[in-house]
């Protein structure tokens, strides 16, 4: 049955106009420094300029914009020169994104963003739309209202009790464990480089020597000892302060960081589906279609490990890669990266729980690890020395060749040191990688310090292949490798290396048969 046309919200001209601007903001500034400042001083004629027009294109718009919905797919018309009219089918929708910012909260509206299984941009971006009208939306794209209606089940009663919920002090601890703090401190730098506050009158007319001379005569005497330029231990002193202070404010505003992206993330069950809420000022709500999860991953770092928790992410058919990985806001609704958040931080006794509640037929406790090749070690190390010998010789070169006071010798240090460690590290790595093949999943573990852990239903495998370079060949080794619907360019992968020929030959037989015989799921 068809309904009327619907039209966006009211509101919507300010938030197109708003986003009109920002993309014109840098060829404004580009023109004010062209003008010599005088567009500066001539406000009204850049509004003229750039602000007048982006609205009367956001008016224009708004009043072109319509969407109806029929028995089967979603009709969206824009363009006033150019028509584009689009039919998305319900069946196709995998996704719709509601991102709410303070302003959108004010005005209680919220945007939407529809996503399919094509992936790339997303099919349908309706900006911005009443609460209610996001609930239509919904109700027709995802099925809810099909749902709710085959089984006699109110749409409320599709939400369920949450899977898990992320206090703050989790956040914060993850804030801990990560190192987000970079994002916001390069942020923090990038605003001040173009502010060039360093360039000031003010900061140009301080006598800074005066100041540091006061400092050291008022301060107290340890702190007169450690800013005292010319003592080797006070330097000492001050370059390991100045390092833990650094550390300690990058931790800070990580901290800061995950609490302002993910406070309050909440993940339920809504039907058959998943649905992921979090954001203190931008909250996003995104629905995760279960049957379109292609791989999980769980990461534990070092620092995880100290505090008993794990991360948990996953991939989906068909999210868009037009925006950020889990780095940016709209990462869990899948606006920049295939890659999706299912826990950012869990106990890691209900990793195995929380897995096996999204995917039932995997159960990470009842995985019997089977490990690569031991002769990988070899390998590793060899392939670390042949690095070396070239780096190797430039040191002893410049050593050798240059006005510093030491012999080529001193530049044989490396190679020992740095194939210790390397040899370490390997010797690590390949006794904890390993693979698992069970009745209805493919599994990978790796790392050397913490550890990944990723694992793909047969039922997701697009493509199984064997690979053998050059030195594989030599060695009768291979890897295999897994692809899905849902493969991103980074991450933790089905990528399995330094296995033996004849074993790699009959896994690949295995997942033959396997994707042969099970119908594929988006």
């Amino acid at each position: 049955m068809e309904t009327e046309v619907r039209r966006l919200h009211r509101w919507s001209w300010l938030f197109i106009g708003a986003g009109t601007i920002k993309a014109l903001i840098f060829p404004a500034i580009g023109a004010i420094f062209a003008s010599g400042g005088f567009l500066l001083a001539r406000l009204d004629l850049l509004s003229l300029i750039f602000v007048v027009p982006a609205f009367i294109y956001a008016i224009v718009r708004q009043r072109v914009y319509n969407y109806r919905f029929t028995e089967k797919e979603l009709v969206v018309r824009d363009g006033l020169l150019t028509r584009n009219v689009r039919h998305i089918p319900y069946d196709r929708v995998h996704n719709v994104a509601l991102v709410r910012n303070p302003i959108h909260r004010l005005l209680g509206v919220t945007s939407a963003r529809i996503e399919t299984a094509a992936g790339g941009k997303p099919e349908a971006l309706l900006c911005v739309l009443s609460l209610e009208a996001a609930e239509e939306l919904r109700f027709h794209t995802l099925g809810e209202g099909r749902e709710a209606a085959a089984t006699g089940t109110p749409t409320s009663a599709l939400v369920e009790i949450p899977l898990l919920q992320v206090p703050d002090r989790e956040l914060a601890r993850l804030g801990l464990i990560s190192n987000r703090g970079l994002i916001v401190a390069a942020a923090v730098a990038g605003l001040l480089s173009r502010g060039g506050w360093w360039d000031s009158d003010w900061v140009k007319a301080q006598d800074w020597l005066s100041v540091y001379r006061g400092t050291r005569a008022e301060a107290p005497g340890w702190i007169a000892w450690v800013i005292e330029p010319g003592s080797l231990i006070a330097n000492v002193v001050r370059g390991v302060a100045l390092i833990l202070l650094l550390l300690v404010l990058l931790r800070l505003l990580s901290m800061a960081w995950y609490l302002v992206m993910y406070r309050g993330f909440t993940l339920r069950r809504r039907g058959e589906d998943l649905q992921a809420e979090y954001g203190l000022f931008t909250h996003v709500s995104s629905l995760i279609p279960a049957h379109r999860i292609q791989l999980v991953t769980v990461s534990v770092t070092l620092l995880h490990s100290c505090f008993g928790r794990a991360s948990i992410d996953l991939e989906t058919a068909g999210a868009s890669e037009a925006g950020s990985d889990l780095s940016k806001q709209l990462a869990a609704s899948g606006a920049k990266n295939t890659r999706q958040w299912l826990a950012p931080i869990v106990e890691a006794e209900r990793v195995a729980e929380l897995v096996r509640k999204v995917m039932p037929e995997v159960d990470l406790e009842a995985v019997e690890w089977k490990p690569i090749e031991a002769r990988a070690v070899r390998r590793i190390v060899r392939r670390v020395a042949i690095v070396l010998a070239p780096v190797t010789a430039g040191i002893a070169a410049m050593v050798a060749f240059t006005p510093i006071p030491l012999s080529g010798w001193h530049g044989l240090w490396l190679p020992p040191v740095a194939l210790t460690v390397a040899w370490l590290a390997a010797r690590r790595w390949v006794r904890r990688a390993g693979y698992a093949l069970t009745e209805d999943a493919i599994f990978f573990r790796s790392g050397w310090l913490g550890y990944q852990i990723s694992v793909v239903r047969f039922v997701n495998i697009q493509t199984a292949s064997m690979r053998q370079s050059p030195f594989d060949r030599r060695n009768s080794m291979a890897s295999i490798a897994v692809d899905t619907a849902g493969a991103g360019r980074f991450g933790h992968r089905i990528q399995i290396p330094y296995l033996d020929v004849e074993l790699a030959e009959s896994m690949l037989t295995r997942l033959y048969a396997e994707t042969c015989t099970t119908e594929f799921r988006w």
